[in-house]
């Protein structure tokens, strides 16, 4: 296990601490922003009705706190943008493009149900790897869609290949035949970076058609064999085009096929569907998305978004702690609750899961999840060791 540097970032907005994330962090060579939208530290919401200014604010933000960890724009590798009209993609896009048209880092744009407030119409998240402007190796479709929104299909930085969000046009109205062919252009993505299918380690899935949702799973079954990244199977109301049913993003390790460890709750169900609980290879573990389940397959605490909040960081910590990892080795979390659930506990009340550690955080309302019980699921990413030696900075170490 190596002893990772790590810097947490506190930006002085009101809610990190009440929830118990930071703004920002280095871990090793990464600086992590998490989901950030336009508010400033007072609270109140930049640039209200234009996305466009919306987006500069956050990247503002992103520059400062990002900086105070030792990062830098211009390395980052990964976006995800959520928006909450997909009517304002466009704009978006173009917006975030001036500032990554020469690094142009692997990307994901979906819409969500809402954010916290209704005036916010955009949430980014950002990965950065020092010194990736220079080293990055950067995969290209050649699509006019990756030229205008300045973003690649994939990106590897030494053993770590992250795979922008991908969709299809092919089969209109068929889930799963488009789900086939967005696993085609991913394995050729990855191929074209130096890995193979069992260097995936993790994917994420956003579908416009949960009555479909099924399509997903068994796609990856046939693309990836026996091959089990992690998983989180998302409900959104839309993605960019009307017809596309589905958007998958995905990360490998190169390498993993040969020292990968899989984790599985009690009996495998998870390996029976294509994905595994937790992935580690080295240091790293991707948890998939966790809900309130049982063992049996039965939704636990039905209505109550808080008790299934905190099962779902249980089953985050039981898989963690298979993987020789802790809550407090956790470097990124996120939380999607469902559109009509009403969060009935707030903020700073309820089990502290963070707060000696504060990863980085995002959370969003989206319009469904895998059963109609569930009200919110949550997935991880951890790095062995980190928890420890934290350095902590706020607003005050500008």
């Amino acid at each position: 296990m190596t002893d990772y540097r790590r810097i947490n970032v506190d930006s002085g907005r009101p809610l990190e601490p009440l929830a118990h994330y930071s703004r920002a962090m280095r871990v090793g060579d990464m600086v992590l922003q998490s989901g950030t939208t336009a508010i400033d530290t007072k609270g109140n919401v930049i640039g209200e009705g234009d996305i466009a200014k919306q987006v500069d604010a956050i990247m503002a933000i992103a520059e400062g706190t990002m900086g105070q960890a030792g990062g830098k724009l211009d390395d980052v590798v990964r976006t995800r943008v959520y928006v909450t009209d997909i009517a304002l993609a466009d704009q978006a896009g173009r917006a975030m493009a001036k500032y990554f048209k020469d690094v142009r880092p692997a990307s994901t744009l979906v819409q969500v149900s809402r954010l916290a407030r209704p005036t916010q119409l955009i949430e980014i998240e950002l990965e950065a790897i020092d010194g990736a402007k220079q080293s990055a190796q950067r995969v290209s479709s050649g699509s006019a869609t990756e030229e205008l929104y300045a973003y690649s299909r994939a990106v590897r930085v030494d053993d770590r290949v992250f795979i922008s969000g991908t969709a299809s046009f092919d089969d209109q109205g068929d889930l799963l035949h488009q789900s086939r062919a967005i696993y085609d252009t991913i394995l050729a993505a990855l191929d074209e970076a130096g890995g193979t299918p069992g260097d995936l380690v993790y994917t994420k899935s956003f579908v416009t058609d949960m009555a479909q949702a099924a399509g997903q799973g068994q796609a990856r079954l046939e693309a990836l064999g026996e091959v089990r990244p992690t998983g989180t199977l998302l409900g959104i109301p839309a993605l960019i085009a009307p017809d596309m049913l589905v958007e998958i993003e995905a990360e490998a390790i190169i390498g993993a096929a040969t020292n990968r460890q899989d984790f599985y709750t009690g009996d495998e169900d998870e390996r029976r569907r294509g994905f595994a609980r937790a992935v580690a290879v080295g240091d790293v573990v991707h948890v998939s998305g966790c809900t309130s389940l049982d063992g049996n397959g039965e939704v636990q605490a039905s209505g109550d978004w808080a008790a299934q909040f905190d099962l779902c960081h249980e089953a985050v910590a039981s898989a963690l702690a298979q993987a020789g990892a802790s809550l407090d080795d956790v470097v990124r979390r996120r939380s999607f609750t469902v559109a009509g659930a009403e969060q009935n506990r707030p903020y700073g009340e309820g089990p502290a899961w963070f707060a000696d550690s504060r990863p980085v955080s995002m959370g969003c309302r989206i319009s469904g999840l895998r059963l109609p019980e569930m009200l919110v699921e949550v997935d991880a990413w951890a790095i062995k060791g980190a928890h420890k030696n934290i350095e902590w900075l706020g607003p005050e170490d500008l």
